[in-house]
């Protein structure tokens, strides 16, 4: 492990990941923790005023940070493989690499097939527009004239789904799920026990 480090070309951070970095490391921290001093502040609630509405205000606040975070996370770990995939840590990589090596030649091979990286913006612009393709129900193909273009006998209309380029908006917010209910776990969990305030 440390001979792999000492083989990277740099160990600071390269340029083109600094920004989705910082804001993938503060945006949590940020709404999370000023969340308690909004509520004091602004509307004179505190934890041990009003125990519930605190805990309400920090779960709804650790869900906004989630789904602001969600779409940076995924920009930062394809810059991270961006970067990985260059020419110069592909070949410190590559001499650092054991007989089996899984590095081929001088390409980096992933499990699983990994997408562009174009920057912050650029990059929830390829994911939502132009990478794979999303269904979308057909509404009003028949036209004007109220025929349905797949029908059986006349009377029961199928309906038809076509399928759009991009994976939308949804592509952006992809294993919302499943952190979302760890969240809610913790939020039940502490106010079950007692504290009223989950850990976030």
């Amino acid at each position: 492990m440390f001979s792999t480090l000492r083989t990277l070309p740099s160990y600071f951070c390269p340029s083109i990941l600094l920004l989705p970095t910082v804001l993938h490391s503060l945006i949590h921290p940020v709404l999370t923790l000023s969340t308690p001093l909004v509520l004091r502040t602004r509307s004179m609630i505190d934890r041990d005023v009003s125990p519930m509405t605190f805990s309400i205000a920090k779960f709804c606040a650790s869900s906004v940070a989630l789904f602001v975070k969600l779409p940076l996370e995924t920009v930062l770990r394809r810059g991270q493989v961006a970067v990985l995939a260059s020419d110069p840590y592909v070949h410190a990589l590559d001499g650092a690499a054991t007989r089996g090596r899984r590095l081929g030649g001088d390409k980096l091979e992933t499990v699983v097939p990994t997408g562009r990286f174009d920057g912050l913006v650029g990059t929830m612009h390829t994911i939502v527009t132009q990478e794979g393709s999303r269904p979308v129900p057909s509404r009003g193909l028949a036209g004007k004239g109220g025929r349905a273009a797949t029908a059986t006998k006349g009377k029961t209309r199928v309906a038809e789904t076509v399928y759009r380029q991009g994976q939308g908006l949804e592509g952006l917010w992809r294993g919302w799920k499943v952190s979302w209910w760890g969240i809610v776990g913790l939020w039940t969990a502490g106010v079950i026990g007692g504290g009223g305030d989950g850990e976030f």
